[in-house]
């Protein structure tokens, strides 16, 4: 039972770690459009 639950946890912090990279990513991309189009303007 101990190790299921552990390796549950590990999942969730895994997801958890990959949730926070796909948004730290995209607002990393959002900020470099905004300064493309400030550029192009």
């Amino acid at each position: 039972m101990q190790k299921i639950e552990r390796s549950a946890l590990v999942q969730a912090q895994i997801a958890g770690g990959a949730a926070k990279d796909v948004i730290s990513s995209t607002a990393t991309n959002n900020t470099t459009l905004d300064v493309n189009v400030s550029k192009s303007e």
